[in-house]
């Protein structure tokens, strides 16, 4: 049944040293899920952005091997709500690099870092990161948000609106309660970024993107695992640096930035980073750069 998860250990904190010996020796992979405590409107809880991470995470691990590490609550940034939780830039992106070098250190390869929480500031910061942290490693780090690899299916991130709460709907349907937002379509719901959830979000269409985040995501740990060159990997880091400064950019313009984000051609850009076009990732990520720099 869609949900459980059965079979493998997978895991962390709930291995025996020679379990995790013996994953490490077959899928040296770490999956590494980050979200926060937020306010995602009065229907989800107020840990939706880890939890999907985490759960996301243990299918993929369940599908493909590897180990996920427990989740990481505390994040940049968050909504101007109550019961929200927001941490310095500067110990975020330390505790980031921290992360990927304690996880070298136990003898994983590859890193999967799934950030559930996706503001411009935590983004920017994971991303950076795992760029200054390769520069110095052997380990590869794969720093994104789940909709990285779903935008073909019109997923493009939102906040406790359709795709959130169709995504949690499906995989922990305790912690949502769309009841709470009332019935009066006329009246605006607070802290919801996106299509009504009321209209829009449902079991069905959080179950499709989930098989496809998770698809995706096992295809991602493999290229990476198995196929990717000390070329490849240079290409890849100069590729995620140039997504950091865009946001970097997108940042220093303010909300006109985000049309950048919603555009053509940063969709093209991250389905070139992630499917492992990195020559054509870099080529349309410094048109991307080229683009914020003029002037308009």
């Amino acid at each position: 049944m869609f949900g459980e998860i059965l079979g493998k250990k997978v895991r962390y904190e709930e291995l025996f040293p020679h379990e995790i010996e013996e994953i490490i020796r077959d899928k040296p992979v770490i999956y590494l899920p980050f979200g926060t405590l937020e306010w995602h409107g009065l229907h989800l809880a107020l840990g939706n952005d880890a939890i999907k991470a985490y759960e996301i995470c243990l299918r993929v691990a369940e599908k493909s091997g590897g180990v996920v590490a427990p989740a990481t609550y505390w994040a940049i940034g968050g909504m101007p709500h109550p019961w929200t939780t927001r941490f310095d830039e500067v110990l975020i992106s330390d505790l980031f690099f921290a992360i990927f070098e304690q996880m070298e250190h136990v003898g994983f390869k590859v890193a999967i870092a799934l950030t559930g929480h996706y503001g411009l500031e935590q983004m920017y910061a994971l991303k950076r990161s795992a760029c200054d942290f390769m520069y110095r490693s052997s380990m590869l780090v794969a720093p994104l948000p789940e909709y990285e690899v779903a935008c073909e299916k019109g997923y493009r991130g939102d906040h406790a609106a359709k795709w959130e709460t169709s995504i949690l709907w499906s995989l922990r349907p305790e912690l949502v309660d769309v009841s709470k937002l009332g019935v009066n379509l006329e009246e605006p719901l607070e802290g919801v970024m996106g299509e009504d959830p009321r209209v829009y979000a449902s079991v069905e269409i959080g179950r499709d993107i989930v098989n496809h985040i998770v698809d995706r995501l096992s295809e991602l740990t493999h290229r990476m695992l198995n196929k990717t060159s000390p070329l490849d990997k240079l290409k890849f880091i100069r590729a995620l640096n140039i997504q950091a400064d865009v946001l970097a950019g997108i940042m220093n313009m303010g909300s006109e930035g985000y049309a950048i984000l919603g555009g053509r051609e940063y969709e093209t850009f991250i389905q070139h980073l992630w499917m492992g076009r990195y020559d054509e990732a870099i080529k349309e990520g410094e048109g991307l750069i080229l683009k914020l720099k003029t002037p308009k």
